[in-house]
């Protein structure tokens, strides 16, 4: 299972360290895909946030479980073409999850991420949005993804388990966000 820098096979590991306040963080499951949403106040700037979503190469940075990122080609100024390899574990069922994105940085608010179909990955479908608004001392970040995995999960793990772990990820990632982008300020 995925998502992105967004992103997010799964590691249970704790986010006691989290300094950003997260208003909410939502897995749901719709269909054969699971919808991830997120909304946190950051104190680093828009610009800064901006700066570390959008460091390819570096994104493991946000999220342990992201074994390795990087920009494969710039098709346009605002088009990346980016690669992402994930690795996690929930329970027993380890998965390494590649997938291929369009990366278009609408503006230095706005950030859409489409999975490339037909590139030889484990994502059969996927889409992400990012949406920075400068807010009181920083930067308020909400965060939508959907994803649909190209590859078998075991019915005993369960959409309940699978959600749980992911909303896990999703709270970790987002106050990793915060920690880079304060390193850029």
């Amino acid at each position: 299972m995925p998502p992105h820098k967004p992103l997010l096979l799964a590691l249970a590991l704790s986010h006691a360290a989290i300094a950003a306040e997260l208003d909410h963080v939502t897995v749901t499951k719709e269909g054969d895909r699971y919808v991830l949403e997120g909304e946190v106040q950051l104190e680093a700037t828009s610009s800064a946030v901006y700066r570390v979503i959008t460091d390819y190469d570096g994104l493991e940075k946000l999220d342990k479980g992201i074994a390795e990122s990087r920009l494969i080609e710039r098709v346009s100024d605002t088009v990346a073409l980016v690669y992402t390899r994930m690795k996690g574990c929930v329970i027993l069922f380890c998965r390494k999850v590649e997938r291929i994105e369009r990366v278009e940085e609408i503006s230095a608010t706005e950030i859409r991420a489409v999975v490339v179909p037909d590139s030889d990955t484990d994502v059969r479908y996927g889409h992400s949005h990012w949406e920075l608004l400068p807010h009181e001392s920083g930067t308020r970040v909400t965060y939508r993804t959907e994803v649909e995995p190209d590859f078998w999960i075991p019915a005993v793990i369960g959409p309940a388990l699978i959600r749980s772990v992911l909303r896990r990820r999703v709270s970790r990632t987002l106050g990793n966000l915060e920690q880079a982008a304060l390193n850029y300020q």
